[in-house]
């Protein structure tokens, strides 16, 4: 069951630093808009095969990782924009703008540095450190859930960090600090500094992520900026489908968020979130899956659900796939024939022979919603149980 969220953002972005400049004591709080990567790039919509590529690199990416092995690819080199959120912030002094991928499964910011010895394309300049004033190089030091691995190099004096992926893309550079400047969103005339920020300064960055000029990490690692602004982020993702779409923002600190509803325990393992599903329903009626298909298993580190915002796709074990696809041909009642599509990796969709738009979405669907542990619920409609793949066929 692929369960989609689509996502697009920029152009040009002018940045404007007003004389009027905050600088943050310890675990502030900040609100900060978030740039859809469509906005940017491409206001083409992905055809659904990329979207699934895509999300098939990733959770090779999020399986390595939980099991300590040699990560998978952060931002599959695919031909399309992946699907991405982007924060607008500035580094350095004087500051130089940078548009980093959101990602809640890494911990380290890194961006690209000169000089370069292998550097992708980015449409904002590349960061200089000899020209920052505030630019100093961090020491050595190690944990199990950082993600560069990190060396000494004692003719430099300096802390090299790399980070390799299992497509042979990766990062290497120089672990530093630096001042970030926030632009927050509460008053244009605004921004807000931090100093002495952890970050990896990247020289020698071999692939060619699709987006962004860098990643801003969002994990419980050691490294995470999360840190920084207590114990607590929060985001919100309004209509995904909407690359104009003004309220998607990214919320630092501890004080950010007014919770309304139910909630759900987060568990932290490896620097991942976890989330517990306790079952799945479809208009009202739970689906017979045993509860336990949703469980991590604690020896190997598998199994469980992640909350990711490197992914475009929700999946599901195949244990608790099959019952959802089974009630929903039950309430098709053979309305739409299977289409024939060519599959061979780890995610399986299924595909119909119908109109989407007048066969599902004007015509109407239950409602499928997802149960977690103390009683929170996720409702899904119609677009985000299905996608249209053509004018006459679309997936679920």
């Amino acid at each position: 069951m692929a369960i989609f969220f689509t996502s697009p953002l920029f152009f040009l972005i002018i940045l404007c630093f007003s004389i009027s400049v905050v600088h943050l004591s310890a675990s502030p709080t900040l609100v900060l808009n978030l740039v859809h990567s469509y906005h940017i790039y491409s206001r083409k919509p992905p055809h659904v095969y990329h979207i699934k590529e895509a999300s098939v690199e990733r959770l090779e990416y999020l399986k390595a990782k939980t099991t300590g092995d040699i990560i998978a690819h952060l931002s599959p080199n695919v031909p399309i924009i992946p699907q991405a959120f982007l924060v607008n912030i500035s580094i350095g002094s004087p500051p130089i703008t940078q548009l980093l991928h959101m990602d809640t499964a890494s911990d380290l910011l890194w961006i690209q540095c000169l000089p370069c010895i292998n550097c992708y394309a980015q449409s904002l300049p590349i960061f200089d450190p000899s020209r920052s004033y505030t630019h100093r190089n961090e020491t050595c030091r190690t944990s199990q859930y950082s993600m560069p691995s990190l060396k000494f190099n004692a003719n430099t004096r300096s802390c090299e960090y790399s980070m390799r992926y299992v497509d042979d893309t990766g990062s290497k550079g120089i672990l530093a600090r630096e001042m970030l400047l926030f632009n927050t969103i509460y008053d244009e005339s605004s921004s807000a500094a931090l100093h002495d920020v952890v970050f990896g300064c990247g020289h020698d960055n071999y692939g060619e992520p699709l987006v962004g000029t860098g990643i801003l990490g969002l994990g419980y690692g050691e490294f995470s900026l999360v840190h920084r602004f207590g114990k607590k982020f929060s985001y919100c993702f309004g209509s995904l489908d909407d690359p104009s779409y003004p309220h998607n923002v990214l919320v630092l600190g501890d004080d950010g968020a007014n919770i309304l509803g139910d909630t759900t325990p987060l568990e932290i393992h490896n620097g991942f979130y976890y989330v517990t599903i306790e079952a799945i329903s479809v208009d009202g009626i739970i689906l017979p899956i045993d509860p336990r298909v949703f469980n991590r298993n604690h020896q190997t580190g598998l199994g469980g659900t992640i909350i990711d915002t490197g992914n475009s796709l929700t999946s599901l074990v195949e244990e608790a796939y099959k019952p959802l696809k089974n009630r929903i041909e039950d309430i098709f009642e053979g309305r739409f024939t299977a289409a024939d599509v060519s599959q061979d990796d780890m995610i399986k969709m299924e595909c119909y022979n119908g109109n989407f738009e007048r066969d599902l979405v004007e015509s109407g669907f239950p409602i499928v919603t997802f149960h977690f542990s103390e009683g929170a619920e996720l409702s899904l409609d119609v677009k985000s149980l299905f996608m249209k793949l053509s004018h006459q066929m679309f997936s679920a």
